[in-house]
C-alpha cells in the first residue's frame, strides 16, 4: 500500500515531539517514513500545508464522542479541555494549532452542536460564535504559555521558578504584586479551570434579560 496524507500527519506528529515546530521538516519526516522528501508532494504542498493538516488532526483528537450534555457550560468548558489535552499531547502542539487552517470540512461542522446549545439557551448566534472562537483563543494562548514554562507532567521548566520570580518583585515595596505572583504563575490545571470559568461567567452575564 502506498504513502498516504495521513501516514505524512502521523510521521510528522512524531517528528513534531522529537524536535520541535522549528525543526520541523519535510526532510526529517521523509527520513521518518524511509521515502525521499519529493514523495511527500504528492501529499502536502509545504510546511504551511503540513501544519494546517496536522492542526486539523488535533482538532479531530479534541472533537467529542459522546452525545452532547444538556447544559452549555458543561459543554463548552469540557470542549475547552479536551482541546487542551490534545495540543498539549505533542510538543508545541498549541505553535502548531495557533494560525492554521482546518482542511477538513468536518471539524468546522462540529460546531454546529455547541452553537446550537447556546443558541436555544437564548444567545444570539453572533455572540455563540464569538464564544466559541474566543474560548478557542484562551485554549491556544495559554497552552502556548504552558509548554513553554511547564514540562508535560506540570514541573516548571528549567529555569522557571514563580516563587523566585515574586520573590524578586520585592513584597515590602510592591505587595500585592508579589502575593499574586505564584497564583498567576502557578500550577496550570487549577488556573486553567479558573481562566474558563471566568469566560463562561462573563458569557453568562450576556444572557437576555
Amino acid at each position: 500500500m502506498g504513502l498516504t496524507r495521513t501516514d505524512v500527519v502521523a510521521a510528522a506528529l512524531e517528528v513534531l515531539d522529537e524536535v520541535g515546530v522549528e525543526s520541523l521538516t519535510l526532510r526529517r519526516i521523509a527520513d521518518r517514513l524511509q521515502v525521499k522528501a519529493p514523495a511527500l508532494y504528492w501529499h502536502v504542498a509545504s510546511k504551511r500545508d503540513l501544519l494546517d493538516e496536522m492542526a486539523t488532526e488535533l482538532m479531530r483528537r479534541a472533537l467529542p464522542a459522546g452525545p452532547p450534555a444538556s447544559e452549555w457550560r458543561t459543554e463548552l468548558s469540557d470542549g475547552a479541555r479536551r482541546l487542551r489535552a490534545a495540543l498539549r499531547a505533542h510538543t508545541d502542539g498549541a505553535r502548531v494549532f495557533s494560525g492554521s487552517k482546518f482542511t477538513d470540512v468536518a471539524v468546522v461542522r462540529a460546531s454546529e452542536r455547541p452553537l446550537r446549545l447556546l443558541v436555544d439557551a437564548g444567545f444570539p448566534l453572533r455572540d455563540a460564535a464569538l464564544a466559541l472562537s474566543t474560548l478557542r483563543d484562551l485554549v491556544v494562548g495559554f497552552v502556548i504559555e504552558e509548554q513553554e514554562v511547564f514540562e508535560p507532567d506540570g514541573a516548571p521548566a528549567a529555569g522557571y521558578d514563580p516563587v523566585a520570580r515574586a520573590t524578586a518583585i520585592g513584597a515590602d515595596e510592591y505587595p500585592l504584586a508579589a502575593q499574586a505572583g505564584p497564583t498567576a504563575w502557578g500550577a496550570p490545571d487549577e488556573r486553567f479551570d479558573d481562566a474558563v470559568r471566568f469566560l463562561l461567567d462573563g458569557l453568562a452575564a450576556r444572557l437576555p434579560g
